[in-house]
């Protein structure tokens, strides 16, 4: 090959494989691997991060990540003598074959911990819930089990959290750090209940983590934690616990009922320093629940309030219409004695009894003419007949207040309950501060959705699915580590960063921060021999401060020795 000089789109791939690399992200992933060392080319762990690369910086499904890495600078990344042909989709998927025969999850969760480690994050609280993810086509298992006797994926129709009933689906369980960084996540079959997720996934975070750290969790989950059976093991796993109470319980009613009553509420304002954030004040409570002693928190939400009272008007309208149809019908039917309209007024308010409003039905009687049984016009000397015929009427149907006034007030509250009795380890506040935090996985279930990532999976068999169904989760790893740095950074910073846009930032999301990196150019000159690497001048000041932020300079793009400023 000749002389060459190139211009590449490197993007922020050399920065993101400086953090991949501080956490050994390749060598605990050939260390968790069974592989040939010596028939591969290039190790499970070399691909798998090339996949992450490929994820963050563009997006390409599998049988394109070649072509994303015939524009990049392969050898700086990968080593010498790298070349794009070794991540085509064949090799790619032998990788997620090795990932899937070492169990997905179990590989993953080393990986976080070394991240956590690295970025000083202790771990204390965490954010559990699932998401659906639809998927199109047949999938076809290449085998009947997987990894340690566990089933193979099922790719199936279940509850739809995208709203696509008409498609088969995939389910991903995670936990997340008020940090936003994912501990633990893990595939599941597409027809999995939230409630008997919770026990499932405990017991393989309680296999993940050690001793100490079991004994500080605090973990939190929506209300399908709490049922009796999960309550029951909770207890049994020594596991301290954070969710809502659902309102199936009878206990919910009384306790919203009680505080209301007693009005000992607690004022604390926002939570969020947005105009219309929700102003939320609250009261606690100790009793008792399925055998258990547990401490409850009453929470009442004035935007709550807004919401549930639209609902409300609603649900008033359409009981006031479906009264007054059916008033309407029975009072047009006679009843020949008393007794008779007597009973059907009974049964009809045992039938209809109204949540919202008041009515009251009276019964009267009335002289009406009887039918000829003759045909024909009668003569002129021919008596009209007369009998008695009762009928119901309706004499008043209006709401009632005092029920809606109610209904309102247990409709714009909710409780939270945790088996955390020591205050001092969980103040009441902090309840409320905890269960909103819940948005950390919500917003990385949010980041998995958008359409360069999920949407880029073209696989065809379950055990690979599952497989890069984690290598999605590493890329969030990744992707946090970057976040959070950098907004870590800016807290100590006076000057906000001018992102695309002219967006001015002293909490940029990672997403931010990746698109103001694509702009990295890198000229490349493979002369006699030698590759001489070198970065244009019009960099932008924004990007090269990202970098610094980030905990680096810019020469991690064109030398390999030189860019590491903070430890």
């Amino acid at each position: 090959m000749g002389d060459q000089v190139l211009t590449l789109d490197v993007g922020p791939s050399m920065l993101l494989s400086k953090l991949m690399d501080e956490i050994r992200f390749v060598e605990i992933i050939n260390e968790s691997l069974t592989w040939d060392q010596e028939r591969c080319g290039l190790s499970p762990g070399t691909r798998i991060k090339a996949l992450i690369l490929n994820i963050l910086c563009q997006g390409n499904p599998l049988y394109k990540v070649k072509e994303f890495y015939e524009k990049q600078d392969v050898e700086f990344l990968f080593g010498s003598g790298t070349t794009a042909e070794q991540f085509n989709d064949d090799a790619l998927g032998r990788a997620l074959d090795y990932l899937y025969e070492a169990t997905p999850w179990k590989v993953y969760t080393p990986v976080a911990l070394s991240a956590m480690n690295k970025l000083n994050i202790t771990l204390g609280l965490l954010h559990n819930d699932t998401t659906s993810f639809s998927v199109y086509g047949e999938y076809t298992p290449k085998s009947d089990t997987g990894s340690e006797s566990e089933k193979i994926l099922s790719v199936t129709r279940g509850y739809s959290k995208e709203h696509r009933p008409d498609l088969k689906q995939i389910m991903l369980g995670m936990a997340v750090t008020p940090e936003r960084i994912p501990l633990l996540a893990k595939m599941e079959n597409g027809n999995t209940s939230d409630v008997k997720w919770n026990m499932e996934f405990i017991k393989k975070l309680r296999e993940a983590l050690t001793k100490e750290d079991w004994s500080n969790l605090l973990y939190q989950a929506d209300s399908a934690l709490v049922s009796k059976e999960n309550l029951d093991g909770l207890a049994d796993h020594q596991l301290d616990f954070l969710s809502r109470l659902p309102d199936t319980f009878s206990l919910s009613s009384e306790l919203k009922t009680k505080a209301w009553k007693e009005g000992n509420w607690v004022d604390i304002g926002k939570l969020s320093a947005k105009k219309d954030g929700a102003q939320y004040r609250y009261q606690p409570f100790e009793c008792e629940l399925e055998g258990r002693t547990y401490r409850f928190l009453v929470v009442h939400s004035d935007q709550l309030g807004k919401l549930k009272a639209k609902r409300l008007e609603a649900d008033v309208q359409k009981e006031h219409k479906h009264l007054d149809k059916s008033i309407e019908k029975l009072c047009t039917t006679p009843f020949h004695c008393k007794e008779d309209a007597q009973e059907a007024r009974e049964a009809f308010e045992k039938k209809h009894k109204a949540r919202l409003h008041e009515y009251r039905l009276d019964i009267t009687a009335t002289e009406e003419m009887v039918k000829r049984s003759r045909r024909g016009r009668p003569k002129k000397e021919e008596q009209a007949l007369t009998e008695t015929v009762y009928r119901i009427t309706l004499q008043s149907l209006k709401e009632n207040p005092e029920e809606i006034e109610h209904r309102l007030r247990l409709m714009s509250t909710f409780i939270l309950i945790t088996n955390r009795m020591d205050k001092s380890k969980l103040p009441d506040l902090d309840m409320l501060k905890c269960y909103k935090g819940q948005s950390a996985a919500e917003t990385r279930f949010r980041l998995l959705k958008e359409e360069q990532m999920i949407d880029a999976v073209l696989i065809k068999t379950p055990e690979r699915i599952e497989a890069l169904g984690i290598v999605y989760v590493m890329a969030l790893l990744i992707y946090g580590m970057l976040e959070y740095r950098v907004r870590a950074e800016m807290k100590m910073q006076e000057r906000p960063l001018i992102l695309k846009g002219n967006r001015k930032l002293f909490d940029p999301t990672g997403k931010a921060l990746l698109e103001q990196l694509q702009d990295i150019r890198l000229i490349v000159i493979r002369q006699g021999g030698h590759t001489l690497r070198y970065l244009p001048d019009n960099i932008g000041e924004e990007t090269k401060r990202i970098v610094s932020l980030a905990g680096y300079d810019m020469s991690i793009y064109v030398s390999k020795y030189q860019g590491k400023v903070k430890a």
